[in-house]
């Protein structure tokens, strides 16, 4: 079927059906020199094959006139809004085939069986690869070269931007730094960097400055360059710490080292493992894990049973219980979930009703004997005395009432909310704002009031509010009132980073669909820097400030060659790739065979 199938594609294309494809003519509309007014004479005739998502395959000819005076030449208005001078594919391949890239993420070889199939054009994979990347450079000139349309957009419709910084990498690539607008959305500004240092950061701020002015706020996590760089570029404009990533530094300073140890406490001890053959053992008895499930679910829905089938059942629940419980969360990660002690807490409870069910009189010896009641009651019984441990989670316990009380004051990852990272903790209002302040202020005299009592053993403590002093005065933004369309309009700022977070999730995601490596050092290598703008496209608000509709990115794209647009800025090599040539040159580089050579 496959090969009819080719040879039907293969001898019914476009040209075989209709025939040979009419030569287009291009020429200049001007018959006379407009410097001098002398009569045009024709120079030459060039004759190119273009391929175009629009006709197909479309022979071109283009006349070109001169004048005979002052040699000045005269070439067609309507091929360059076509194709780029010298290619043979037109703009709209190249908008084509970067669309299904980075917004379909589409493979390489997809998006060749979907030229040749739909368009009936013939392109090799290292022309797609090379559509591709023009693409986003493309994509990137026509971003930059609208910077004044953009901030004219942000100003009016929202009085000016708020600044949200970040940067992501991974292994020894360089890092992605994207700055967005935390109203709009918009993307606007990325670039690699070698690492976060206040130079660089500085650098790619004060372009931010130039395109887009200053912006209303800023809002970031507490890397120490991304802050010197803003203060330096960015005199006077108000700094908010992301509140997640505060707590999340706090709640690792206050629980860490504790919770490695009931980590490892609950490893060494192979409890996981003890669990899974308990289970496994337990399924033999009731004669396969099916049957271990139906009595399971039996005991639960409170069906009559024999007793050992009652027991079975319960245990077989038990153990499905603790499995569960071993990466168990609410989607925050380390320190707000702490699936370790769960777990541990979990397997206390487990053997209070184990205790409770063995001095019932329903079960006999012989019942618990065979369903293994006394082998599942030692393997949580080895965790459950271990007086170490249960020191440990003692003082963790005490030290999580602490972090927990901090939760509920900055109001956000709490465990009742279901929005995981993507918990922006929005205020409604400037008096919930300060009613926040105070009670983090009530928050840090409780705890120096508890050092002064009893200092030993306070460091952590100390720590916390030692953190929280030095970023006061970027924890609390108040509101800024803006004019927008004409009236007044009062901003609340985001308190956390996740609008970047969520951002570089999406582009890992994509990065990963491209390639299907989990590690995405390698795309941040070799992709352009603009590849943080594609997000742009999907904002509706964004297209039509730039470019009106998505129909019209080729002419767009075309424009910026004909009127010969370039970027306001000079980029900044990082050196990150080294050439083939000089991969092959230094096979063969033996410096000292040359020297005897000479000798």
């Amino acid at each position: 079927m496959r090969g009819l199938l080719r040879e039907i594609n293969d001898n019914y294309t476009l040209n075989k059906v209709i025939g040979n494809i009419p030569v287009l003519n291009f020429c200049s509309d001007m018959s006379t020199c407009v410097e001098c007014g002398t009569g045009l004479i024709v120079e030459k005739v060039k004759q190119r094959v273009l391929y175009t998502v629009a006709y197909g395959r479309v022979d071109a000819r283009e006349t070109i006139k001169m004048c005979p005076a002052c040699q000045a030449k005269y070439r067609s208005g309507e091929l360059p809004q076509i194709v780029k001078s010298g290619s043979n594919y037109a703009y709209d391949c190249m908008v084509e085939a970067g669309s299904l890239r980075y917004e379909e993420k589409r493979q390489i070889v997809e998006i060749q069986e979907i030229f040749q199939n739909k368009y009936h054009l013939p392109v090799s994979a290292t022309q797609v690869r090379r559509m591709t990347y023009s693409y986003l450079d493309y994509l990137g000139r026509m971003h930059y070269s609208n910077a004044e349309k953009i901030k004219a957009t942000l100003c009016s419709q929202s009085g000016g931007y708020i600044l949200h910084v970040d940067s992501t990498c991974e292994g020894h690539a360089p890092h992605l730094l994207t700055c967005l607008d935390g109203i709009s959305g918009f993307v606007l500004y990325s670039q690699k960097i070698q690492s976060e240092n206040t130079t660089s950061l500085q650098t790619s701020f004060e372009k931010v400055k130039k395109l887009f002015g200053t912006p209303l706020c800023s809002v970031h996590d507490m890397g120490r360059g991304i802050i010197n760089a803003l203060d330096l570029v960015f005199v006077a404009v108000i700094h908010v710490i992301c509140h997640f990533h505060l707590l999340r530094d706090i709640g690792k300073d206050l629980l860490q080292d504790l919770y490695r140890k009931v980590q490892k406490a609950l490893s060494n001890k192979q409890i996981y493992a003890e669990i899974r053959y308990q289970t496994q053992a337990l399924e033999k008895v009731a004669g396969g894990k099916q049957l271990a499930e139906k009595l399971f679910y039996q005991v639960a829905g409170q069906n009559k049973l024999t007793s050992k089938e009652f027991l079975l059942g319960t245990l077989y629940g038990y153990l499905l219980n603790l499995k569960s419980h071993e990466n168990k969360g609410e989607g925050y990660g380390f320190p707000f979930d702490r699936p370790k002690l769960q777990y541990y807490k979990q397997i206390c409870s487990i053997y209070s009703e184990l205790l409770q069910i063995e001095d019932l009189p329903d079960f006999d010896a012989e019942i618990k004997k065979t369903t293994r009641f006394y082998k599942v009651k030692e393997a949580l019984r080895i965790i459950v005395e271990d007086r170490e441990l249960k020191r440990t989670i003692k003082e963790l316990d005490t030290q999580i009432v602490y972090f927990d009380q901090l939760r509920d004051i900055m109001r956000i990852t709490l465990p009742e909310s279901k929005n995981g990272l993507n918990d922006e903790g929005k205020i409604s209002s400037e008096k919930e704002l300060k009613s926040m302040e105070k009670e983090l202020s009530d928050y840090i005299e409780t705890l120096k009031a508890k050092i002064k009592k009893e200092p030993k053993g306070k460091e952590k403590l100390q720590g916390v509010i030692k953190q929280l002093e030095k970023y006061w005065d970027k924890i609390f933004a108040s509101p800024i009132t803006v004019m927008a369309d004409g009236n007044e309009k009062t901003i609340f700022p985001h308190r956390t980073n996740n609008q970047s977070e969520q951002f570089y999730r999406k582009l890992k995601h994509l990065f990963r669909r491209l390639h299907g490596r989990p590690s995405v050092s390698k795309d941040i290598d070799y992709l352009p820097e603009e590849i943080a703008i594609i997000e742009n496209l999907k904002n509706q608000n964004y297209i039509k400030t730039v470019i009106t509709s998505l129909d019209n990115l080729a002419f767009e794209f075309a424009k910026l060659d004909i009127l010969k647009i370039e970027l306001p800025f000079e980029k900044d090599d990082l050196n990150l790739k080294v050439s083939q040539k000089l991969m092959r040159t230094l096979k063969n580089f033996v410096p000292l065979k040359t020297i005897t050579r000479i000798a």
